[in-house]
């Protein structure tokens, strides 16, 4: 890679070509660039944090060793989550998967004059509600749903990802959605 660019402004495809040439440091920008949203990813369908790294870090060694593979028919981004989900669904062989807690959706308590105990824990109530009616949903909703809207991923992403076609994935994202919704109306 050029010197006078710096690794970590490159786009996804120069990494991917130093990566496959063996240049570590671009890899290590494809980590630090995808690693916490895969890591966000596997946390929402995975039971326990040693699951979630393990399948996380299993991501980017397939990656690593499969670099010379890709070829750029989707996005690097689609590409990692379609190993990782992957990784997730060779988890659920040996167990069955409780999503946990996440940062994406956790609430921060203000501290300004205008704090409103009650909001706060009508959002955390909401929040664990949110949190166990997730843990419900069958795995292929589940990932439909965290993809599109904790991930904002489109329905030929998510497609891609898990392996279905677009509007397989928006069925399996409207049925989670409308099973969400039915489980939380007492929010609305």
């Amino acid at each position: 890679m050029s010197t006078d660019r710096p690794l970590a402004d490159a786009g996804d495809a120069a990494l991917v070509s130093a990566a496959a040439l063996g240049d570590r440091a671009a890899f290590e920008v494809v980590v630090h660039r995808y690693g916490p949203m895969l890591y966000r990813y596997a946390r929402r369908m995975l039971a326990n944090e040693q699951d979630v790294a393990d399948a996380v870090q299993e991501t980017f060694v397939a990656a690593w060793r499969q670099l010379d593979t890709f070829r750029g028919q989707s996005s690097l981004k689609t590409w990692l989550f379609s190993i990782c989900a992957r990784k997730i669904v060779d988890s659920y062989r040996v167990k069955r998967a409780v999503p946990i807690d996440d940062l994406a959706l956790q609430t921060h308590p203000s501290t300004g004059p205008d704090d409103d105990p009650f909001a706060h824990a009508s959002s955390t109530e909401f929040l664990t509600a949110l949190e166990r009616a997730l843990e419900e949903l069958p795995p292929r909703q589940r990932a439909a749903w965290v993809l599109r809207q904790i991930e904002d991923m489109t329905f030929p992403q998510i497609g891609d990802i898990l392996g279905l076609t677009p509007d397989t994935a928006r069925g399996h994202h409207f049925r989670a959605t409308r099973t969400l919704r039915e489980r939380l109306r007492r929010w609305k």
